[in-house]
């Protein structure tokens, strides 16, 4: 979200107001002084609309964690895929043999090792919400960071 451009509009609303005032200097000082005031206010409100828009998307997009996290002082959505936990031991007795590119190989053992997971657990979390968010059938648009 860009609180410079919700300034910026508001400055222009009071600089058009401050024109339909007439040329008095006192009325421009007492402007510029309400707009250095309501700076802090105006990034606040929209910190708030940053947490309500995660509120209702997060209410929409079941299996993910919407926030607000501050990105170079503006208000940003972070949305997540919610963590689903590995099946135990005892349940995995389904076996499939998958032969894979060298390179493809190294890449998924790569993206286990940064988790911290076997190649086997981080295959089954990532195919488990894979298959989970082709079930629920909605369509994301817009800009995910994750």
């Amino acid at each position: 979200m860009d609180t410079g451009l919700a300034m910026t509009r508001l400055e222009t609303a009071v600089q058009q107001q401050i024109l339909l005032a007439g040329d008095d200097p006192s009325v421009e000082a007492a402007a510029s002084a309400v707009l250095a005031a309501l700076e802090p206010a105006v990034r606040s409100v929209a910190l708030d609309l940053a947490g309500q828009a995660a509120a209702e998307v997060a209410a929409q997009m079941e299996g993910y964690e919407v926030e607000v996290v501050l990105a170079e002082g503006e208000p940003t959505l972070r949305v997540r895929s919610i963590e689903t936990e590995a099946p135990s031991a005892d349940s995995l007795d389904a076996r499939i043999t998958l032969r894979l590119p060298p390179e493809l190989k190294a890449t998924l053992e790569d993206s286990a090792r940064d988790r911290g997971e076997s190649v086997n657990t981080w295959l089954i979390k990532t195919l488990s919400s894979s298959s989970a968010k082709r079930r629920v059938g909605r369509k994301v648009e817009g800009r995910i960071e994750t």
